[in-house]
Formats: structure tokens, sequence, C-alpha cells
């Protein structure tokens, strides 16, 4: 602006009109009360002041310096307001929004504040720049205020490193939900396997896909009792139906087992559910799944048909045994009690030869049905187990063989590292019997048998005992699969009848136990016997 344009026309008018204030007008004379009201009133009166312009010596670049830089200052404050409000408008979850429209508030005073600054300029409005700059003073005041109450909850605030974190975190745990939903979702469709849900107050379903491939139809036509109840015949209806009624009261889960009518195949289906509850104890809902186990019931009642059969061809072929060698006993005691009324003295020569081969025959029948008599007792009867000590046992088995073993010279060692075992006493002696019998038997010809039985705890701390002797021994290449057979001997002796370890193996393993052999031809036989005292 030109100096000589305006009404300033020297510097001394110009100091003239800007010291007017060392006049005391009556407006500063009047009361505070007084100064307010009139403040208010001539709020945008001018008469008072000059314009800027007209006070001081401004030149055009500095006047219009101080103008440009406030009007930018103003406009700058009022588009930055203009961002944060579309921030809060659209960003419902942003934090402190009350802060920020403190801000918005501050800013646009601050700026009005530099808008009446560079209109001053030409219209001189102190009153109403005093009254902004107050209100800019009141907002700043508060927003420091506030800032001072939230700002420990500023700090709190993550910072973008620990959002980041937080968010890979995130996508590992997605990661892993999604592999395990699959592999869950792919077991359960290799298991059949299907989950569902049952609302209590809306008494609605929700069904998992694999429920739906169970079914046949869709999962999601499922959502009422009745859509669930037409799968079922009218038992199993009423099986579901008080299941789903009575949970919410007895607060206990369920576990049937019912067939499936399809629209394809009737099924079985295992149909289970469990109570899930509120904070109150109150069951809201039933969870459960539903598994297609069509398979395994039809092989389950397969078996339990197959077993009943077999039951009662069991219990039929034991009446046959039983009439059988009841029979073959009666014709075979006649046979002997008729070979005692001969009077062999009197026989012819060639008669007498037939008559002893007749009576040899006869023993030979009743020696086989006493063995097959004895076996079948023992399939048939299971004797209780009791604890035996074994040292008396086998001091009671020593004894009646005495004779034999003085004749022989044989010996017999015990190292028993445990005392008792839980077996029937019979059978234990019958065992024993015939072991320490067949190592007197099937020594070798040029040295007396020489026996050691073990006792002790094998690595899995079950009680085994172990018959070792150093007798002719038994070639299992050839014969691994006869050593515990019926009537099966491998050394040429008198007494030999090939019984002993057949019973022997029957009677171990009527217990649960079982018996191995290792032998070596010329170099002796180990027997190890595995007791089950739990059976």
């Amino acid at each position: 602006m030109n100096p000589e344009n305006t009404l300033c026309v020297t510097s001394a008018d110009s100091i003239r009109m800007c010291q007017t204030g060392a006049i005391v007008q009556d407006s500063q004379r009047a009361d505070l009360s007084q100064q307010v009201t009139g403040f208010f009133q001539g709020i945008l009166n001018t008469k008072n002041w000059p314009a800027r312009w007209y006070c001081g010596e401004w030149t055009d670049f500095h006047g219009w310096l101080y103008i440009i830089s406030d009007l930018l200052i103003w406009g700058a404050y009022f588009l930055i307001p203009i961002f944060l409000m579309k921030v809060v408008l659209k960003r419902r979850d942003f934090p402190f929004p009350n802060t920020i429209w403190l801000f918005v508030a501050f800013i646009i005073l601050c700026g009005t504040t530099h808008f009446i600054d560079a209109l001053i300029f030409w219209i001189p409005v102190y009153r109403l720049s005093a009254l902004v700059r107050f209100l800019t003073a009141a907002v700043s005041v508060t927003t420091v205020y506030y800032l001072f109450k939230i700002f420990p909850s500023i700090l709190s605030i993550r910072s973008v490193s620990d959002l980041q974190k937080e968010i890979d975190e995130r996508n590992i745990v997605e990661e892993k939900l999604a592999a395990s939903e699959y592999l869950l979702t792919a077991a359960g469709q290799v298991g059949r396997l299907g989950g569902w849900e049952y609302d209590i107050s809306t008494k609605a379903f929700n069904w998992t896909i694999t429920s739906g491939e169970i079914f046949e139809t869709d999962e999601k036509a499922i959502k009422k009792e009745q859509d669930l109840l037409r799968f079922f015949n009218e038992s199993d209806q009423m099986i579901i139906k008080l299941a789903l009624l009575n949970t919410p009261e007895t607060k206990v889960s369920w576990d049937y087992e019912l067939q499936l009518n399809t629209e394809s195949q009737q099924k079985w289906v295992r149909f289970s559910g469990n109570p899930l509850f509120d904070r109150n104890n109150e069951v809201t809902k039933v969870r459960g799944v539903i598994m297609d186990i069509d398979r395994y019931k039809t092989a389950e009642l397969n078996l339990i048909k197959s077993i009943d059969q077999m039951a009662q061809q069991n219990s039929q072929l034991k009446n046959f045994t039983h009439i059988l060698s009841h029979n073959l006993r009666n014709h075979s005691s006649n046979i002997s009690s008729l070979t005692t009324f001969v009077d062999e003295s009197h026989l012819e020569e060639t008669n007498l030869a037939v008559f002893q081969r007749i009576k040899a025959v006869s023993g030979h029948l009743n020696n086989t049905l006493d063995d097959l008599s004895q076996l079948i007792k023992i399939r048939e009867s299971r004797l209780e187990s009791e604890e035996l000590d074994i040292v008396l046992v086998t001091n009671k088995v020593l004894s009646v063989l005495s004779e034999s073993l003085n004749e022989t010279g044989a010996t017999v060692d015990l190292k028993y590292d445990l005392k008792t075992v839980m077996f029937p006493q019979i059978y234990l002696e019958s065992i024993l019997m015939n072991l320490i019998s067949n190592g007197i038997k099937y020594k070798k010809d040029d040295e007396p048998a020489h026996i050691t039985l073990k006792f002790y705890l094998n690595g899995d701390g079950v009680k085994e005992l172990k018959y070792i002797d150093k007798g002719k021994g038994i070639n299992l290449d050839l014969h691994a699969d006869k050593v515990f057979g019926l009537y099966k001997t491998f050394h040429k002796h008198k007494d030999a009848h090939g019984v002993g370890l057949f019973l022997i193996k029957n009677q171990i393993e009527s217990h649960g136990g079982r018996i191995q052999v290792f032998s070596k031809v010329g170099q002796g036989t180990t027997f190890k016997i595995t007791f089950n005292e739990y059976a």
C-alpha cells in the first residue's frame, strides 16, 4: 500500500492515532460491569481504533508478508480439522475421539485468530479478536487438561511394531487353525465322524458337512427336531426325543447306537451328546457327534452270531465227545473184561499169539481213552489258581521221583530267586513231574541226567520257570511244530507215550501262560514257562 494514499500521511499522525489511549476516554472511566457490557455491545464496533495499515510504518512488503502468512496459516488450520473430523467419523474405533474433537476446536480457533489478524489490516475488530483469543485460550487449557488425564492411556497404546508382532502371531495361529481344521475335516471324512449342535432356546440344529454326508442330504436342511427324527424308526425317535428333552435337567452326557434310514440304505450310527453350560451352570446347548459305525456294528453282530453258533457247535461237540468217550470206554472195558475170562493155557500157540495181541490192543485202547478223558477235563474245567510255595511243590515231586533219581544217578539243581507263584497245584505238580521224568528218560546213554530248574522274574517283571537238561536233545529243524503234539515222540523208549508235553502245554495255556522249547541234538533241551498270574 502506498503511504500517500493513507489517512496517516505523516509519522506524527500515525503516532497520534495509535496513542489515543493516552487520552482517557469516558468508557475507560466506567466500572468493570459497564466495561463488560460495553465490550459485548460493541463487539464489532471499529470507530475507536484505526486499521492496522494506518498504525505504524508498514511497507507493502512487510504488510502483505504478514497478511499472506496469516491467511496461509488460517487456511491450513481449517483444512487440518477437516481431515481429523473425517478420521473420527469414519473410524468409529479410533482411540480417544474426544481428544480429536478438542484439537479440532483448538486448531479452528487458532486459525480464526490468524484470520482476524489479517482482517484487522482493514477492519480493526480488536474486541472480536480478544474474544476469539480468549476462547482459544479456554479450549487450549481444556485440551491440556484432557491430555494430562489420558496421558497414561496414551502411553499404554501398543506401538506399530507391537501391532505387527501381534498380526504375525495371529497369522501363524490362523495358519495352524486352518491346518487343524483341514486335518479335523479330513479325519471326520475318513472316520465318517460328524459334529452337531442343538440350541435349547431356539430348538435349532447345526451340523457339519460330514454329518450331512452321513445323512446323505444337505446338512442345512436338518434344522428342527422333526427334520432329524424322520431319519429314524419310531423306537429310536423316542430315545432321541427323551435325550434332548432331559439333558437340560439331568445335565449328563448320553451315547446311543441307532439305526439311521437314508434314501438309499439303512445303517448303524453312534449318536452322542454333551451338555454345554453357561456361567449360571444352566444348559444352553447340546453338542455331540454322529458317527457312521455300520461296518463295525455289522461286523460285531456277525461276530456275535458266529460266536453263538460256535458256542452251540462246541456244546454239541462236547456232548458228542462225552457220548463217544463213554461208549468207547464201555466197549473197551467190556473187551478188557472179556480177556480176563480166557484161560490162556488152553489156547493153541497160534490162537494164543492172536489173543495176546488183542489183549495188548485193548490195554492201549484203555490208556488212550484215559489220556483223552484227562485232556477233556483240562479243556472243560479251569482250576482256580492259588498261591504256591514252589520250593515245597518241587520237593514233593522230587520225593515221588526219588527212586528213579537214585537208580539213574540223576541230579536236580534248584536255583529259585522267588518263592511263590499263583497257579493250580495239581497242574504245577504235573508239569514238574513230566519235565523231570522226561529228563531222566532221555538222558545221554553214557552219563546220568543233570537237570537245572530256575525260577525268576524276566525283563518284563513276569515270573518264569526254566527247565534245563544235558540230555539227547530234539532236532527242532525237523520237529519244531510237533514237540507239543499228542502222541509225538522223538526218541525210542519203552515208557514214551507222547502225552506229557501235550498235557503240559494245555495246562499252562489254560491259565494264560506260555511254554517255549530250545534244543539241539546231543546238547540238551530247555523249556521256558512264562506264568500269567493275572489270568
